[in-house]
């Protein structure tokens, strides 16, 4: 029988069985006139990837419809707008203002009919004043409902105008 030439014969070892005296992964020492090499690290074990992120939910509008509003002066705003109860917060502080000033009329004459009777009693700062908080503070009380928040917000602008305008200079030159 003739030996195949692919197949090593007995007397050449094979080079799978040249280096059983080696363990796998040792360093191989180098010859004693060379510089020893430092030994390759090694391989470190592949870090599995990180699991992938949850799938995001539907994307809901968590305060109202997701979809933007009709075009203005479509039928569908008009509508909309027209579904609206009651004044707007602009009407609302526009009546204020009326309202405050006529309130403040009322004051003033209620302050001149104290004084006429503080002459007879004697008059304080607060025996003059006490028609105008009176106004503020049923102003201030409006604020806590909704429907009559924007009717005190214009009574409050014209407390504090009458404030800063009228009341104001008339307390410090009747006192001074």
């Amino acid at each position: 029988m003739v030996p195949d030439p692919e197949e090593p014969t007995p007397e050449e070892p094979s080079p799978e069985a040249a280096k059983p005296e080696e363990p796998p992964g040792s360093p191989v020492e180098p010859p004693l006139g060379e510089p020893e090499a430092t030994p390759e690290p090694a391989a470190t074990p592949a870090v599995p990837p990180p699991p992938p992120p949850p799938p995001l939910p539907p994307e809901t509008a968590p305060y109202g419809p997701a979809t933007p509003p009709p075009p203005y002066g479509s039928p569908e705003a008009i509508a909309a707008a027209e579904a609206k109860p009651g004044l707007g917060i602009g009407a609302g502080i526009g009546v204020g203002v009326g309202i405050g000033c006529g309130a403040h009329v009322v004051a003033i004459l209620l302050m001149l009919a104290t004084l006429m009777l503080g002459g007879m009693f004697g008059s304080t700062a607060i025996g003059l004043i006490w028609p105008f908080l009176l106004v503020a503070i049923a102003a201030i009380v409006m604020l806590f409902f909704v429907k009559t928040r924007g009717i005190a917000i214009g009574m409050l602008i014209v407390a504090a105008a009458a404030w800063i305008v009228v009341l104001g200079p008339c307390l410090g030159m009747s006192y001074v």
